[in-house]
């Protein structure tokens, strides 16, 4: 059993992984999944934010890049617009040095895209990786949605907030895994349910409160049939725009669900497959929060149909046989150790924001409609293909054949990405792991500035000046705004404001979904041996899929 280089922890490579490594051409990983996993979160930047110039135009921007960063800057029209050529930043590979050096400072030459974004949004600046949205804020991942504020991963959502993995839904607010629902708060992995509260792993429920693992049922409070007369009572009763209120009901609510049970693995119409939060795939190993897979290992967030792929987190989309990338899909075919690319982009190893077309590139960083480029330079395809099979043996003598793109070369810092949300670090932890931070922070612009603590407990009496103040928000102790939407929301629906700030409040609901891992411990209902997402020492009560359907059906 190996050794991962990164955190000396042994990993097991299956008989299945080298079968599908040599069916892609790839070595041996070197590093265990977690590990791997964290090197291409860390250079992928989804939420942070940052007002700047673009440096083509002059005009004020929202990107990615902060601007304390070095690298030029491109507002997206003008990135794909044919104003600049990136192939005048090519150059030839020098065999005397190693390849992360030379890309490395390619992709510090080479202008940057702000955001990313597919297609024309209005009235929703303030959002990256989405695709036509209509007054949305800091929104991410996702397309068609519509006056929908805080969250991530979605589609076709209409008048929602504080949310992660949300689809098909209105009115829903603080909800994580949920799809096709209306009007539901507080809630977690349902379908098709409305007018409820706090419910978790629930289908089909109307004006439900506090419930788990019921199917259509209407007045239920924690899990007890009530009538309509009595059921309505308790909600007239039940202070939702209190602060306080919510939190105690809160706590009630989490120990009320800690004696249900729960199943060992999400996941709908799986054949063969393991991993957590799937649907519709076959065959496919150690994979998270994913769709239509086949034939994929330790893929995470891909969704749309991916085939014969492995180590890919996010996108897909009739993504095939790539291997070791963040942020690839679109028709991606043959895409190798690298982020950012896709629009019916092959056979591109190792590059950088490569898109629309690309074909047969290595190395290279911002190109369109591109092939047979090495480093940002255009080659013959005789050249090319002369040339490519020689930095692959020089990139084995250096060691760096078949690695994700080192950390210490990303963009970003690592609190500024992925990786920090799913494996936080503190600043000295993540140099000592080879990791960047971004010590950069926006100045907030407010006339007055208030500990969360002393906001006022109820809705209704907060006054329309709460939008120029900071809050300094519990645990991260960091400072934000309620912008005018986000109240008019809390005022329609009767709901308090937030102690926490934006970011704070995405990690609370990544802690609900469960991390990307799988442990092996006991059904607590057979007793027989499980593979589950729910860590040994966790308190829930975890029952194997055969014990958990007798329960609940």
């Amino acid at each position: 059993m190996p050794n991962c280089k990164q955190c000396s922890t042994g990993f097991e490579i299956l008989k299945e992984d080298r079968a599908l490594l040599s069916k892609l051409n790839m070595p041996d990983p070197t590093m265990c999944f977690t590990c791997r996993l964290k090197w291409r979160l860390a250079f992928y930047n989804r939420r942070k934010l940052y007002r700047r110039k673009c440096d083509l135009t002059g005009e004020n921007i929202v990107s990615v890049i902060s601007p304390d960063k070095p690298f030029k800057v491109y507002n997206v029209s003008d990135w794909f617009s044919d104003k600049w050529d990136p192939m005048e930043y090519g150059r030839d590979f020098d065999f005397n040095r190693p390849f992360f050096e030379q890309i490395n400072e390619l992709i510090q030459a080479v202008p940057h895209i702000a955001l990313s974004l597919m297609g024309d949004n209005i009235n929703s600046d303030f959002t990256n990786d989405n695709y036509k949205l209509k007054n949305c804020y800091l929104v991410f991942d996702g397309e068609r949605a519509e006056d929908t504020y805080y969250g991530e991963t979605f589609f076709d959502l209409r008048n929602c907030m504080e949310f992660l993995f949300l689809y098909q839904s209105e009115l829903c607010y603080e909800c994580t895994g949920c799809n096709n629902c209306f009007n539901l708060k507080y809630s977690s992995f349902c379908t098709s349910s409305s007018d409820s509260w706090f419910l978790r792993d629930c289908i089909g429920c109307k004006n439900c409160f506090g419930c788990a693992n019921l199917h259509q049922k209407e007045y239920h409070i924690f899990n007890k049939p009530h009538t309509k007369e009595e059921y309505e009572k308790f909600m007239a009763d039940f202070q939702s725009g209190h602060y306080g209120a919510i939190q105690e009901m809160k706590k009630k609510v989490r120990e009320f669900h800690l004696t249900q049970p729960v199943k060992a693995t999400r996941g709908v119409q799986n054949v063969d497959s393991h991993g957590d939060n799937l649907s519709n795939s076959q065959n496919s190993y150690y994979c998270f929060d994913s769709n239509d897979l086949k034939d994929c290992r330790y893929c995470t967030n891909c969704l749309l149909a991916s085939f014969d792929s492995m180590d890919v987190h996010v996108w897909g989309d009739k993504m095939e046989r790539c291997y070791n990338c963040s942020a690839v899909g679109a028709g991606a075919t043959n895409v190798f150790m690298s982020s950012y690319c896709g629009v019916g982009v092959s056979d591109i190893y190792y590059s950088y924001w490569c898109t629309r077309n690309c074909t047969n590139c290595f190395g290279s960083a911002g190109l369109k409609h591109k092939k047979y480029c090495v480093l940002n330079k255009q080659y013959s395809k005789e050249e090319y293909e002369k040339l490519v099979p020689r930095i692959i043996e020089h990139m084995k003598k250096t060691g760096e054949w078949g690695e994700f793109f080192p950390p210490n070369i990303s963009p970003f810092g690592y609190n500024e990405t992925l990786a920090q949300d799913h494996f936080p670090l503190k600043k000295a932890e993540a140099f000592e792991q080879g990791y960047k931070w971004s010590d950069f922070e926006p100045e907030l612009q407010a006339v007055k500035t208030i500990p969360a603590e002393r906001l006022p407990d109820d809705i209704k009496d907060v006054p329309d000046d709460i939008l120029n103040w900071a809050i300094v928000g519990e645990v991260t102790e960091k400072p934000y705004k309620i912008v005018a939407q986000e109240l008019k929301f809390y005022r329609e629906q009767n709901l308090p404001i937030p102690h926490r700030h934006p970011d704070q409040r995405h990690w609370d609901r990544i802690k609900i979904k469960n991390p990307y891992m799988i442990w092996n411990r006991n059904c607590a209902k057979c007793q027989k041996d499980i593979e589950t997402s729910y860590s040994p020492d966790r308190p829930e009560v975890v029952y194997c899929e055969q014990c958990y359907l007798k329960e609940v059906y």
